[in-house]
């Protein structure tokens, strides 16, 4: 027998329910021979199992292997029929319960599951003057409740069950299908919240794309700068610092124009990728030169930073990804710490992108984060947008569903319950894409009660920045350890293996389903 005790002891050894079952020793080969006959799914068995039923009507378990036998045929019908049968004749044996609750499951009759397994799902209080249980009993019963569970869409109970059978027998079929179904099911929800989010979430129109026909490059100041254009992540601190140290007037100049060849090159640079593939040493200038900006903390390049980010979304997909979300922010808030009133300006204008405004909240709230003595500023701030968002119309294009989301995430991050009113209101005019921040109730409950989370992100060097993306991103080791496997050691000494998967960004709605923004969720896990 086994030491678990979930109000009951599990046995794995099959001859300690005999005596319960009415099972004789001279029964037991005749058990063993019928089981493995059903299993086999032959049409000849039949017979053979309606003579060795007749000539053991009190024995439940023939009359279940008819059951499983019909099942192998594919004969459903006479499968629910011998259900009805064994119920009506042995109300107590556990798997005609669980034949006729898995009938209810396949017709879609979930509500009809707790008559055969009782209203609380649970093997001892549908069997209360039971002490014992075999460990196939435990999982059967499990899986079936896991079934119901993920049926009626209450995963936390289904979790539950599931966690039990992974602590029972990790390797079970029971297991693993328990497994897959709350998989299936963690999925369907989420894709039905998704679904739900995408019919109510208000957004923004954004202008197209301007295009233009020029595929003459900037002349530079700096010959140096042409390094951008050729370089991926791996340029080197060497080469940052040497751009660095020029003379700063000119060599800021110059990052303005990287950035102006984004964009009237931008069809140029399209066609030139769709034509090849995304080629990471010839695309990344514009990355390196807002970072370049940003070291530089040069703040009257904001607005040329406002004119980049006021672009479309086919730019940010071209030039940033994933990047926008994930690194812009630090330049960002190098250039920007000090000019928040310019900041909400920008967060006023129509049709700007999701992601670009979500950049600008959550630098204040790392500023709030970073300098506590700048916190009632930062409220102030977010007070102000909240405001704005609040009285604006639907008509003036700058409602945007998401971006109030990811605003109310940083707030919860610097614990601005000050704000409570502003955001109830905004829950209450419909105007909060939930899938990112969670409810009304949740988020008042974090405001609340606060967790003791340390929500600062870390400043780097652009040098220590790119290193830290160079190491992080399993994509770069292995193109790197490739060119020099000496690599492998350091890397294997130093870090852990990441699987290579598309990163997600840290303001985009969990991919567990949980509903929430995936860094209050399981980017720590």
């Amino acid at each position: 027998m086994t030491g678990l005790r979930f109000g009951y002891t599990i046995t794995t050894d099959p001859n300690d329910l005999n005596e319960l079952n009415g099972i004789t020793p001279e029964l037991l080969p005749k058990l063993e021979k019928y089981h493995l006959m059903a299993l086999e799914g032959k049409e000849s068995s039949i017979k053979k199992l309606l003579d060795v039923i007749q000539q053991y009507p009190q024995i439940p378990h023939f009359k279940n292997y008819l059951s499983v036998l019909y099942n192998q045929l594919n004969w459903t019908n006479k499968a629910f029929e011998v259900n009805k049968w064994i119920i009506a004749e042995h109300p107590d044996y556990l798997f005609g319960k669980l034949n006729k609750a898995n009938e209810y499951y396949l017709n879609g009759q979930y509500d009809k599951m707790p008559s055969v397994l009782g209203q609380d799902m649970e093997l001892k209080a549908l069997y209360p003057e039971r002490e014992l249980f075999h460990l196939n009993e435990v999982l059967s019963f499990l899986i079936c409740a896991v079934r119901y569970f993920t049926a009626k869409e209450n995963l936390e109970q289904a979790e539950i069950r599931y966690q039990i059978m992974l602590e029972l027998d990790p390797d079970s079929d029971n297991t693993r299908i328990a497994g897959k179904e709350i998989f299936d099911a963690t999925m369907k929800a989420a894709q039905k919240r998704f679904q739900e989010e995408k019919r109510t979430r208000i957004s923004v129109k954004t202008r197209p794309q301007e295009i233009k026909t020029m595929a003459q490059k900037p002349e530079f100041s700096h010959q140096e700068i042409e390094w951008l254009y050729t370089h991926g992540l791996r340029i080197g601190t060497n080469k940052l610092n040497t751009i660095l140290s020029l003379p700063k007037q000119t060599l800021v100049r110059d990052l303005e124009l990287v950035l102006q060849d984004s964009i009237d090159r931008f069809e140029y640079f399209r066609v030139w990728v769709d034509n090849n593939h995304w080629d990471e040493e010839r695309m990344t200038f514009v990355i390196h030169a807002v970072s370049l900006l940003g070291e530089l903390g040069s703040v009257k390049s904001l607005d040329m930073i406002f004119k980049m980010l006021s672009q479309s979304e086919e730019y940010f997909e071209l030039y940033f990804g994933d990047f926008l979300t994930s690194f812009f922010w630090e330049p960002f808030y190098k250039i920007a710490a000090n000019r928040l009133e310019a900041c909400k300006q920008f967060m006023c204008r129509p049709g700007i992108d999701t992601y670009a405004k979500a950049i600008i909240s959550e630098v204040v709230g790392q500023i709030a984060l970073h300098h506590p003595e700048r916190r009632t500023e930062a409220i102030g701030w977010f007070g102000d947008v909240v405001d704005f968002f609040l009285v604006s119309s639907l008509e003036d294009n700058v409602i945007d569903s998401d971006v109030i989301a990811f605003l109310i995430c940083d707030v919860i991050d610097i614990e601005g319950s000050e704000l409570l009113p502003g955001i109830e209101q905004l829950f209450e005019q419909g105007r909060v894409s939930t899938g990112i921040c969670g409810k009304w109730k949740e988020v008042k409950d974090a405001l609340e009660r606060p967790d003791s989370l340390d929500n600062r992100r870390k400043i780097l060097s652009i040098g220590d920045r790119y290193k830290e993306i160079l190491f992080e991103g399993a994509g770069y080791v292995e193109r790197d350890i490739k060119h020099d496997p000496a690599l492998l050691d350091v890397f294997r000494s130093s870090f852990n293996p990441v699987k290579a998967e598309p990163k997600i960004g840290r303001n985009a709605p969990c991919p567990c389903g949980s509903g929430k923004k995936y860094k209050k969720c399981c980017l720590d896990k």
